[in-house]
């Protein structure tokens, strides 16, 4: 459910252009900030997903926010990530979006190509961005929202029960293969209940990596069509199939049930998945004894890992707000402020900019994700544009169908037939 639910209130329609050369022109005619005084503020709304620790340090920023601009009242609400998107696909129909709020990348174009998000060229500081990071903020080269924070692509493992039972330690350029092999050696050594890693061909971010590998991409450049063949669809749903039948990655009848990433559930010794994740996942599991470790993901190509910089998350100001220089001067200050940029710390993230990153307190998790982003910096390529607006459906029709696979109901080219018929007719609603 979501906390303290958003009072629904009417918003004129206006053009997202006129929007942005409004808060433009003030800026150009010296205007100090938007109307609004501590007896009779402006309130702007903003949402995000998160659980209840991003919540504090949320809440934190905002309220040092609101005793420096007495004029501005921000009205927060926060969501898991499902519920979230859940009630943002809904309102879309009506158009009664936060002013602002969080965006997560394969969400840009559904909200963006619908004009549902305010152009923020102009509009929101823009100098400070780490290299790169504000490619992944436009559409069709116009700018519609900004990073908070980033990351990419990892393979965070249990170093203490690779080193425990002679498993090498993963590295850059390890094969596919390798992995296989250490979680074939690891998952034995553990005991019942658990896992030396997980069944990665349930993700559709990982195959996107595997086809980045071979120079491919999950998508064709315009978000029409996928971009690989039937084909390859059954070799990527194949390549754990022995692990899943030997039983050395968890069933998909204990994984379904899980309500915690199995890692700080002793349950798992690795799994691909993104870097930031490291921050949150490792305090739980030094608690229990165990010790995590960042490596990079297995490759085909030892100089293709098929990694690139994504945003964790970004931040957007709705097309039809009523307050658009309060919420551009909210995100400002949500990116750029010193003190609020010390009390997020990396909860997001690694920091989109390079304030961000000087005033950060750097605990030994967020430095062993930087250490790992550095590690792999020569081999970060061109992010894949925006993926389409129907990306969130596919994605879970991915899991959905592959997990039919799992249960034994379908084979991997009855699965991957269906995928396809499902995601052409998903994508060409979108259309």
């Amino acid at each position: 459910m979501i906390r303290d639910p958003y009072r629904l209130r009417r918003r004129s329609l206006f053009a997202a252009t006129a929007a942005a050369a409004t808060v433009a022109a003030a800026a150009a005619c010296g205007d100090d900030g938007p109307a609004g005084t501590a007896d009779d503020p402006i309130e702007i709304s903003f949402e995000w997903w998160g659980d209840e620790t991003r919540a504090g340090i949320t809440q934190e920023v905002i309220d040092l926010f609101q005793s420096k601009n007495e004029g501005i009242k921000v009205q927060a609400n926060f969501a898991d990530f499902p519920t979230y998107w859940e009630g943002l696909t809904g309102r879309m129909a009506s158009r009664d979006l936060p002013d602002v709020f969080q965006m997560d990348y394969s969400r840009l174009r559904q909200f963006g190509a619908n004009g549902m998000l305010l152009p923020l060229e102009g509009v929101v500081k823009t100098d400070d961005f780490r290299e790169g990071f504000l490619d992944t903020a436009k559409l069709d080269g116009q700018l519609i929202a900004v990073p908070a924070a980033g990351n990419t692509l990892g393979l965070i493992y249990r170093a203490d029960w690779f080193e425990a039972n002679g498993v090498a330690a993963p590295a850059a350029g390890d094969s596919w293969d390798d992995y296989k092999a250490a979680i074939g050696t690891l998952t034995p050594a553990l005991g019942e209940g658990k896992w030396g890693g997980g069944d990665w061909a349930a993700q559709y971010h990982f195959m996107e990596l595997w086809l980045r590998q071979q120079g491919g991409s999950f998508y064709t450049e315009d978000g029409k069509a996928l971009n690989f063949e039937v084909a390859k669809l059954v070799e990527w749903w194949g390549t754990t199939t022995d692990l899943y039948t030997d039983g050395l990655v968890p069933p998909v009848e204990t994984t379904i049930e899980w309500t915690e990433d199995g890692l700080v559930q002793d349950a798992l010794g690795s799994e691909i998945t993104w870097d930031n994740f490291m921050a949150g996942l490792a305090p739980t599991v030094e608690a229990n004894g165990g010790t995590l470790a960042l490596a990079a993901p297995p490759s085909l190509d030892p100089a293709n890992l098929g990694l690139y910089l994504k945003p964790s998350m970004q931040l957007v100001i709705s097309a039809t707000t009523e307050q658009a220089e309060a919420a551009a001067k909210f995100i400002d200050f949500f990116l750029g402020d010193p003190e609020a940029i010390a009390i997020l710390g990396t909860n997001r993230g690694i920091p989109a900019t390079n304030a961000g990153l000087a005033n950060i307190e750097i605990d030994p998790y967020s430095q062993a994700i930087l250490d790992y982003e550095e590690s792999v910096s020569q081999y970060l390529t061109t992010p894949p544009p925006a993926p389409p607006a129907a990306t969130g459906a596919i994605e879970a029709k991915f899991l959905e169908i592959y997990q039919q696979v799992q249960y034994g109901e379908m084979t991997p080219q009855e699965a991957a037939d269906l995928f396809f018929t499902e995601a052409a007719t998903l994508l060409a609603t979108e259309q």
